[in-house]
Order: C-alpha cells, then structure tokens, then sequence
C-alpha cells in the first residue's frame, strides 16, 4: 500500500496510528522478520514502512515511504507514530526521518548522515561501521539472531587424508553443502583454479536425494574424482582433484580440513536454503561467498567485510587463487571472521534491551 493510496480518501486505518514504525528497505525489512516479532513483543503493534525502489517480499502489510522530503512528510505526521525504528541504509532518508515527530533510534547504522537524523539511540553492528561512527553502540546485527554460539568439534582424523597435499602446499577448498545448480559453479571455480596453481576440491550436496545424480551428472567434467565412501585408504591420492562426498556425518568436520570454503546457499538462485556461515568461521576457514546474498547473517557477514565475495565465476575463481596461495591472507581472513562472529551473539536481545532502556 503506498502513501498516496493510504491517505486518498483523507482517513487512516487506526490500526497504523499511534504504532512503532517500523522504516528500513525491502531486503533488509524480509530479512528483520524474526526481529520485528521481539519488537512487537516489546512495544505491541509495528507498523511497517519501506523505501527504497524494490519490492518488498516479506509477509508483512507495509506502507510505501518516501525517501526525499517534501509535501508526503505530513502524511507520514498523520501516522502519529509512538516511537520511529530506522534498520540498515534505508534509502538515505535521514531528512523524513529527522522530520517525524516522535523518539527515533536508528539500528545497523552504515553512514555518518545518520548523525543528523536526530536519534536518541544509535547502533551499529561490526567494527567497520563504529570506525565511521565512534560515537554509536556497538551491538552487533540484531537481524541475525544469534542467542548462542554452537560447539564446534570436528573428527579431524578426517584431514589426515589430504596429507599429501598439505606437504606439497596444495591448496583443499570445501564447496559445502550446495544446492540446485551450485556444483556446475562449483566445478567452473575449480577448473579456473586449476589454470593457476594444483587443488583438490571438496565438493558435498546438502541433500542426501541428490548425492547419486549429481556425481552421475559430475562424470561429465571428466575430473580425477574419489568418493568418500569408496575410500579405503589412509591419504587421498594426490592425482584427484575432486573430492566427492555422499554421507552426511563427516560434512561439518571437513570444515576444518579446508584452506577456504565456498559454502553452498549463495551461488545460484536454483538453491533455496540458508547458507551455513556460522561451522566453518568456527572451524578457523575462511570464507568466499558468490552473488546470492538474501540470508540476513550473509548479508551482515558481506557488510562487515568479514567473507570475500565473488559476482560470478571468475570473481570467486580470483578470491579463491589469492587464499590459495597466502597463508597470512587466509589466517587474517579467518580471524576477523571469527571476532565478528563472537561480537553477534547475543545481538538482538541487547538491541532489545536498549531500546526498553530509553
């Protein structure tokens, strides 16, 4: 519903007025949902209010704001709100917000212009936005919500197989947990690699009914393949190049057997689950992701700098080549990744917990 249908017939649904508005853009709004249902817990009604020019899809009814200033900031008025919630970017519009009579807090804060918007409270979710503003409240990214960290203890027995290639220096990549349409990426950023330097990559679909189809559809690439249940030997023979596994126990372990991961969930739009990003920044690997980036922890990973990031083969095959060969690049990589993960537990009840402070 835009504003301009909401107030044509001069009346408002009173369910909207005297509601916390709720304002961010249309990723960031479907990807707050189970934040927006601890706001409603604390305040009551939300209203939600999103800007910016692209669709919104979550499930939510909303209003369709405007971001620059003029004649629609009475109309916003008219909403009364109780208190006004700013999330992430939204579409630069700090001058509607510093406009709307009520309390304001901005939260995911990732510009100085915010300053001017005139909050009473101010939040940012890693250290690269609190270099910008000093002055915010480190939180964390509530959106993610991260109550606690799971245990992370991999059977690294499993890494003993790809001994010979960590005498030779060889790189182990892990292409983890991929969906429809992500091993044919999977297998491109291989074949780039392998124009540069000698790699073995691990590749494991998330879901157990494809396992046979897609090794049957990898025959094609005609890659020096072992299968993990087909190996009975100590080592993984330093002639393959790809590491196929079909058996769901040993995936989170062989995180930690890996130089890099390229984790399945953000390389086609075909794959429909939730990248995992939280097992392998535990298990000490750093991180390439490709273009799909709708997961709200992804996309404050991808914010925070803490993953590289890749908008096709070529891009991800370069990030990959640059891990491969840099040891310190890699150890950089996988510990800034790990102090943010550690700062984002925890995040969205402290945000909470501010916002009942004021």
């Amino acid at each position: 519903m835009s504003l301009s249908e909401l107030f044509s017939a001069g009346r408002i649904d009173r369910e909207l007025i005297g509601a916390t508005l709720v304002i961010a853009d249309a990723q960031t709004a479907a990807n707050a949902e189970p934040f927006l249902a601890l706001l409603e817990t604390a305040y009551g009604r939300l209203a939600l209010g999103v800007v910016g020019e692209d669709a919104y899809q979550g499930p939510r009814a909303y209003l369709e704001l405007p971001t620059r200033y003029g004649a629609d900031i009475k109309r916003v008025r008219k909403l009364k709100p109780a208190r006004v919630i700013v999330i992430g970017a939204a579409a630069q519009c700090h001058e509607l917000v510093r406009d709307i009579p009520a309390d304001k807090v901005w939260l995911n804060a990732r510009d100085d212009a915010v300053a001017q918007a005139g909050c009473k409270l101010i939040t940012v979710a890693d250290e690269a936005a609190h270099r910008l503003l000093p002055d915010a409240a480190l939180t964390g990214d509530p959106l993610c919500l991260l109550d606690a960290l799971p245990e992370y203890a991999p059977d690294t027995s499993l890494c003993e197989r790809f001994q010979e290639y960590r005498e030779r220096n060889y790189p182990v990549f892990y292409a983890a947990a991929t969906g429809e349409g992500e091993e044919r990426v999977a297998y491109a950023v291989l074949f780039e690699l392998l124009r540069q330097q000698t790699c073995i990559m691990i590749v494991a679909p998330k879901d157990p009914e494809r396992y046979e189809p897609v090794y049957r559809d990898a025959i094609k690439y005609s890659m020096p393949t072992i299968r993990h249940t087909r190996l009975y030997t100590s080592f993984v023979p330093r002639k393959n190049r790809v590491y196929f596994v079909e058996d769901p126990t040993p995936l989170d372990s062989l995180y930690a057997c890996a130089d890099f991961v390229i984790p399945g969930g953000t390389l086609a739009d075909e794959a429909t689950h939730a990248p995992d990003l939280v097992t392998p920044i535990l298990a000490g690997s750093p991180v390439i992701v490709g273009r799909r980036r709708d997961d709200a922890l992804l996309a404050a990973a991808v914010a925070a700098g803490v993953v590289l990031t890749g908008e096709d083969v070529d891009a991800i095959a370069e990030q990959a080549a640059r891990l491969g060969v840099d040891a310190a690049l890699r150890e950089t990589q996988a510990k800034q990744a790990r102090q943010w993960l550690d700062s984002q537990a925890g995040a969205g009840q402290r945000v909470v917990d501010l916002l009942k402070a004021l």
